[in-house]
């Protein structure tokens, strides 16, 4: 063999081999902090439309304390209707020491109620199709396409070209429906959706299904 050519074959192997150790170690980590991923695949087509119309209402937060208004959102829905967003973001577990709690601590909260909780990744039809059994279900999507700041928010319905949003983020608002107040285009959607970063390679369009034990 030309020794040109085993160099370039020696070098790929060894970026091969240091890929897969990273992806690896990367998983690793991701899956201890992040938690566990259940990987749905839609397998049928949902409706064209859906909206949950279970009276409920809004909160807006006041500081970077989503996932405790989203949390509060589904409480309500499922019959809580004291729980409070700030008050529920001081239960959650599983904070980073800026605030931001991993998908883990929103598990585990819902867990010690007594719910079954899902942290899932899927396609828009698999998100649609949980939306469609009833239940807000609780996206992680980019506050801004042009940033990495990460969002919690309920989706609790669909149209044929938007997703409608129970929004906590007061300059995120741009619409004041009795059941969401926030839409947002499909296609926009999916962009804020696309939370994959080197850091997390496998945790993009994920979802909660969050549902009371029967």
């Amino acid at each position: 063999m030309h020794p040109v050519l085993m160099i370039i074959l020696v070098v790929l192997a060894f970026a091969v081999v240091g890929f897969l150790m990273w992806f690896s170690i990367t998983t690793i980590v991701d899956t201890l902090l992040m938690g566990l991923l259940h990987h749905v695949q839609s397998r049928s087509t949902p409706p064209s439309s859906f909206l949950i119309n279970k009276p409920n209402h809004i909160d807006l937060q006041d500081g970077l304390n989503c996932s405790g208004y989203a949390s509060a959102y589904l409480l309500r829905h499922h019959g809580d209707t004291t729980a409070n967003g700030a008050e529920i973001y001081q239960q959650l577990p599983g904070k980073m020491a800026g605030g931001y709690v991993y998908p883990k601590g929103i598990v585990r909260f819902f867990e010690s109620l007594g719910y079954d909780v899902r942290y899932c990744h899927g396609d828009l039809n698999a998100l649609k199709t949980e939306v469609t059994k009833g239940n807000p279900v609780i996206v992680l999507i980019r506050v801004r396409s042009e940033h990495n700041w990460l969002h919690y928010v309920p989706v609790v319905g669909y149209d044929a070209d938007h997703l409608l949003l129970a929004e906590s983020l007061p300059e995120l608002v741009n619409c004041s429906e009795s059941t969401h107040n926030r839409t947002v285009r499909t296609e926009d959607f999916l962009t804020l959706w696309n939370t994959r970063e080197p850091k997390m390679p496998l945790y993009s369009r994920t979802y909660f299904a969050i549902s009371v034990k029967r």
